[in-house]
């Protein structure tokens, strides 16, 4: 007898994939397998994260939700009318997604469509509407244990499950001439370089990172250039981030490269990768993606982040920790034993416990358990 392929209803709140929780989105979209999982994005509002899906032979529905108010409840009842027929039209018998509030929204539409919804908990830090969602969702996928302490003991015996997330190992663990790279993104091959992906934001922990650089400029005789990766959700944080810098008198050491797709050869070409957020990460996929391609992390010790780099494979300091952190990258830059053993390490973690194909199994194995009981 032929297996019927199950239609899966994606949201992204999002409409690029510069953010983790869309990079994670594709990369779990690339592995499903095709013959069993046919899978269908909707997202707020037109934009890149539409063209990556449809350039992988998915159908996007572009499908605003207005404010979760009473002041709304006319609009929310069309919306999600227009949302039950299209789910009826395509037979879709799940609807994933990792927005809290679509999260919700999506209870309301699968019971009566009544089908299954999941919630997939990215980050740690507790969400506004995680109380009203865990009595009606289906299911609650967390990528860490830190992302259980949002929910009750109740939802987590019967609807929690951690399915760590993955990353493409292929991609980021290829062999590569760091020498090359360097030379190809026109990094300075003299220097240690230090590399820092993600939101330009204050409890990303870059404060703490330029005042680690400005400690090593006065105490180390290594030559440091820190490249950073990454967006400013709000307007006015770039500027604020290179004032600091020019404050600090680091124009020489730090450069803003902006937005990057191609992530995986800036961290071949890093030394070391500095990840000191602050509470609330779920887990920091850019951890064990630098992890996969050799490249020790040094990291903040929190919930979340400690569970993706152990002492075993990077450095853990306290958050908020400068003086931590200029001392971290100082041994590391330095103690070349220890430098190898976190470089083996650290990969062989990296493709043991994040390989994306092992989650994307994971999460099919859970599709189809919801879809028979």
């Amino acid at each position: 007898m032929e297996q019927k392929i199950i239609n899966i209803l994606y949201h992204s709140k999002l409409p690029h994939a510069k953010m983790g929780g869309q990079k994670s989105l594709l990369a779990l979209i690339d592995n499903l397998d095709r013959s069993k999982f046919n899978p269908i994005l909707t997202m707020p509002l037109d934009g890149e994260l539409r063209n990556l899906a449809e350039n992988r032979g998915i159908e996007v529905l572009i499908k605003p939700v207005p404010p979760m108010n009473i002041m709304s409840i006319f609009e929310l009842i069309k919306v999600r009318n227009e949302y039950i027929r299209f789910i009826k039209e395509h037979n879709i018998k799940i609807i994933h997604t990792d927005d809290d509030k679509f999260a919700y929204f999506s209870t309301f539409i699968s019971k009566k469509a009544k089908i299954k919804s999941i919630y997939h908990a990215r980050v740690a830090q507790n969400h506004k509407y995680d109380k009203l969602l865990e009595p009606r969702i289906s299911q609650i996928i967390g990528i860490s244990d830190a992302t259980k302490f949002r929910f009750k003991e109740s939802t987590l015996n019967t609807k929690f499950v951690k399915i760590f997330n993955g990353v493409d190992c292929e991609l980021f663990s290829s062999n590569y001439n760091q020498a090359q790279i360097r030379q190809k993104l026109n990094i300075d091959s003299e220097s240690t370089i230090l590399l820092f992906v993600g939101q330009l934001l204050i409890t990303k922990g870059l404060d703490d990172i330029l005042n680690a650089l400005e400690i090593l400029s006065e105490t180390s005789n290594n030559n440091y250039k820190l490249y950073i990766i990454g967006s400013e959700p709000k307007k006015g944080k770039l500027d604020y981030f290179k004032s600091r810098t020019k404050e600090l008198n680091l124009n020489k050491n730090v450069i803003f490269v902006g937005q990057k797709s191609n992530v995986n050869e800036w961290m071949q070409a890093a030394d070391i990768l500095l990840f000191p957020s602050h509470k609330g990460e779920g887990m920091g996929r850019v951890t064990y993606e630098s992890m996969a391609t050799s490249t020790p992390v040094i990291a903040t010790d929190i919930v979340g982040v400690n569970e993706a780099v152990t002492s075993d494979v990077g450095i853990l300091i306290n958050q908020g920790d400068p003086k931590a952190m200029a001392a971290a990258i100082e041994r590391l830059s330095c103690d070349k034993e220890l430098y190898n053993k976190f470089a083996i390490e650290g990969k062989k973690r990296a493709l043991n416990v994040f390989d994306i194909k092992k989650h994307a199994y994971e999460v099919m194995r859970l599709y189809e358990t919801m879809v028979r009981s």
